[in-house]
């Protein structure tokens, strides 16, 4: 099966530090991420390579479980991730990038649609819908980045 492979960018004016450390907490997946309906550890480890995330989706109106794996972590330069089970195999990553005073962010994801080409023919026609995912995504992530934080 053909894997499909998603990116959206977008410039967010903090710096890169800043964007790392707000996408490495894992607690803001589900705020920005449309169709998470959990993002939990497993385990103590919440943070670097080897950290294990149960995450269930509902991706398309369909819900599954899945278990993602970090398995590169650079600070302030990116972070990514592969799914260690569940019903779709996936990988993905954030990249940051300095850019005129504020950080390009740049999000991936790429997987593999179940159900050999009957489940190719359905992603593809939801391609548009996981394009403008990742574009809300990344739309959300700035407004939470950009809005003036209580004191």
């Amino acid at each position: 099966m053909a894997e499909r492979r998603f990116t959206a960018r977008l410039v967010i004016g903090v710096r890169p530090e800043v964007a790392f450390d707000w996408v490495a907490d894992y607690r803001n997946a589900p705020r920005v991420l449309e169709g998470i309906g959990e993002w939990q550890p497993v385990g103590a480890r919440t943070r670097g390579v080897g950290a294990r995330f149960r995450v269930r989706m509902n991706p398309l109106g369909v819900g599954y479980e899945t278990t993602l794996v970090l398995d590169s972590w650079d600070r302030p330069h990116g972070l990514g991730w592969h799914s260690e089970r569940g019903l779709v195999p996936q990988r993905g990553g954030w990249r940051f990038r300095e850019l005129g005073g504020g950080t390009e962010v740049s999000l991936e994801i790429a997987y593999e649609p179940p159900g050999g080409a009957l489940g190719g023919l359905l992603a593809a026609r939801a391609d548009g819908l996981v394009r403008g995912r990742l574009r809300r995504a990344l739309e959300h992530m700035r407004q939470q980045l950009e809005s003036p934080q209580p004191s």
